[in-house]
Parts: structure tokens; C-alpha cells; sequence
């Protein structure tokens, strides 16, 4: 037989839900409200608070780790944003060049040609738009779950001039997003430290042990 922790009777203390001790949580662009659910759902299984007021602690715990993620996963696009224009302005400064030594090839066979400079016009225009979305396909390949994908992506980085390392490094360095989601997950951390003890403070103080059920 297995046991599974059963949550306090919210009813004991008149409430269909101990949720309703706080406000109601409005959705947030950019997450599912099922990922909230089912993260608080297994979070309070694991605290198992015991009367309203751990029940009010647990919920502002919770509150304090899903924030977390969500700065965690907010820096991280950040990141990855970054990181992705400064490869894609690689390539497309890379194309251009290429385009230009092209250019000045061709400018050269037309005056060895007998050509007059002054009616040369270039027979084709730098493709930017293309430039951008191999740039944009380069940098996604970066980051791609296939290993021998990632590490030849890599390589084409490195034969632009970029040190992927650097890349990174410099996208802490310059953006403001990612330092101030740094700072905030710091003060998180620290909030998260500051309600866990009080919250273990209230269970060592119980009167009663938390009760389980054969399931």
C-alpha cells in the first residue's frame, strides 16, 4: 500500500480553499496557467501546511520560487536574444564583405575590360534580408539538443571571429535586463531563505504532527 500526504481540511477553518486567504492571481503573458497550477499543487504536497496562517506562509513561499523561475527564464531569453543579434550581426557584416571584395572584383574585370568608371553600377545589391535569416538560423543552431548540430554552428561562429564564450560574457556584461533579473533573483533568494525559516519555525511549533492516509 502506498501513503501519499493528505493536506489539511480547509473547511476545519470555513474556506472551500486556503487560496482564498490571498488575493486571486491574475495570469502572466508568457506562461500557462496550468504550469502554475500543477508547480503549486506539488509544492503544497510538499510543505503540507497544517492551519491557515502556515498555509498563508506557504503560499507566499511558493509565490517567492515561481518568481524565481520566471526571472530565471526571463533572463535567459534575454540572453538568448543577445547572443542572437550579435551572431546574426556577425554574419551579415561577413556577407557584406563578401559582397563588397565581389563587387570590387567585378569593378576591376570591368575597367580591365575597357569599361567606363564613371558608368559602373554594381550588378547586384547586398542581400541584407538573407544575410539576417542565416544569421538567425546560425544562432539557433547554436542552441540546438542535436550535439553534432550545436558544435558545427560553433565552429561556423569561430570562423566569423566569435569566441562563443566572449559572446556570452558580453551579453552579462551590456545588458541591463539581464544585471537587474540578476539582482532580483539575488533578493528572491534572499526572501526565499527569510520565509522558509519562519515557515520551518511554524511547523517545529505544531501541536499536532501532520496526519497521513493509506492511498
Amino acid at each position: 500500500m502506498s501513503q501519499d500526504p493528505m493536506l489539511p481540511d480547509p473547511s476545519r477553518f470555513s474556506l472551500t480553499s486556503f487560496s482564498e486567504l490571498l488575493p486571486p492571481r491574475d495570469p502572466i503573458i508568457g506562461e500557462a496557467p496550468s504550469d502554475f497550477e500543477a508547480f503549486h499543487d506539488a509544492m503544497m504536497k510538499s510543505l503540507m501546511p497544517a492551519t491557515p496562517y502556515e498555509a498563508v506562509v506557504a503560499e507566499n513561499l511558493i509565490a517567492i520560487e515561481w518568481e524565481l523561475i520566471q526571472h530565471r527564464r526571463m533572463r535567459e531569453a534575454s540572453l538568448r536574444r543577445l547572443v542572437k543579434s550579435s551572431i546574426t550581426d556577425a554574419v551579415v557584416a561577413h556577407r557584406k564583405a563578401v559582397h563588397s571584395r565581389e563587387m570590387n572584383r567585378a569593378f576591376e574585370q570591368f575597367l580591365a575590360e575597357g569599361g567606363d568608371g564613371e558608368r559602373w553600377k554594381d550588378p547586384k545589391s547586398f542581400d541584407r534580408r538573407s544575410a539576417v535569416k542565416a544569421g538567425e538560423e546560425l544562432a539557433d543552431r547554436a542552441t540546438s539538443r542535436n550535439a553534432t548540430d550545436q558544435q558545427a554552428a560553433l565552429d561556423e561562429i569561430a570562423k566569423l571571429g566569435l569566441e562563443p564564450t566572449e559572446v556570452m560574457s558580453a551579453a552579462y556584461r551590456d545588458s541591463e535586463a539581464v544585471l537587474e533579473h540578476d539582482t532580483k533573483i539575488q533578493q528572491l533568494e534572499k526572501r526565499r531563505r527569510d520565509v522558509k525559516r519562519d515557515f520551518d519555525l511554524l511547523v517545529k511549533v505544531r501541536p499536532v504532527e501532520g496526519e497521513w492516509i493509506e492511498g
